[in-house]
């Protein structure tokens, strides 16, 4: 009953459709027909590239978007929590099993719209076919980025609401898309040092979509061919372990959670 109710809630969020799917297209038409228009004439493997980048980063931009939505579901229930998890049957890890697999639920539908626009967008602009090279490895990857969102916008939530109060409750809940926007965007157009793209889960996410999306090697600079390449296993390790150490976190904090005014 919780998973259907926390998708269902989820997948009739307005801002959510709003922010996280239509503003999303926005940004992939200017991908595909607004900053493509300067580019020479392009051979099919780096148009393929070229899509898989835009991709990858605006895949991101929509898991971080959930994550928003995410927080906000969890600020405002603060003092039903904490009063359900003493008063009735309901368990912290009932609540945080049913809330993390809906929005891994949530986050693959969202990806999947995502996909399918890019598909539609890249391959009308180029007129050739761009659909995903291992679309199994696309859907893993979004399922378990979701998974890892909800797991991220919880711990900062829960530090704020068990330690800090709810004075920046909006600036915390958009955290993970500002690092989604600088790490984002810094792939597409920045030689980060290797060692910050393994230890960053947001690269990891960039480069595994990508990967998934392109059937190619990550790239430390995704629009550019001749960069050097990153290892696919590493990027994957990192994103498993930021995974699991934040949703054990998670269900630490979560048994804890305090009653706080959202006013």
């Amino acid at each position: 009953m919780l998973f259907t109710r926390f998708a269902r809630s989820l997948l009739k969020n307005r801002p959510l459709w709003g922010w996280g799917v239509l503003f999303m297209v926005f940004y992939l038409v200017l991908g595909a027909f607004v900053f493509s228009s300067s580019l020479p004439k392009l051979p099919n493997q780096a148009i393929v590239g070229y899509t898989s980048s835009w991709y990858a980063v605006i895949n991101l931009y929509t898991l971080a978007s959930l994550a928003i939505s995410l927080s906000f579901s969890l600020i405002f229930s603060t003092h039903s929590l904490a009063y359900s998890f003493r008063f009735t049957r309901l368990t912290p890890k009932k609540y945080f099993a049913n809330f993390v697999l809906s929005s891994a639920i949530v986050g693959l539908v969202l990806s999947v719209l995502i996909v399918a626009a890019t598909y539609t967008l890249f391959s009308y602009r180029f007129q050739i076919n761009i659909p995903p090279a291992k679309p199994l490895l696309v859907i893993a990857v979004a399922a378990f980025s979701s998974v890892f969102m909800c797991a991220f916008a919880t711990l900062l939530v829960l530090v704020l609401i068990n330690y800090l109060g709810l004075k920046n409750q909006s600036f915390v809940s958009f955290i993970p898309l500002i690092l989604g926007f600088g790490f984002g965007f810094s792939q597409l157009f920045t030689s980060l040092p290797k060692a910050l793209l393994y230890a960053s889960p947001y690269s990891a996410i960039v480069g595994l979509l990508y990967s998934g999306y392109s059937g190619f090697p990550v790239l430390i600079i995704l629009t550019n061919p001749s960069s050097a390449t990153l290892d696919s296993y590493y990027l994957a390790l990192s994103l498993d372990t930021w995974t699991f150490a934040l949703l054990l976190i998670d269900a630490y904090l979560l048994g804890r959670i305090k009653p706080r005014s959202v006013e």
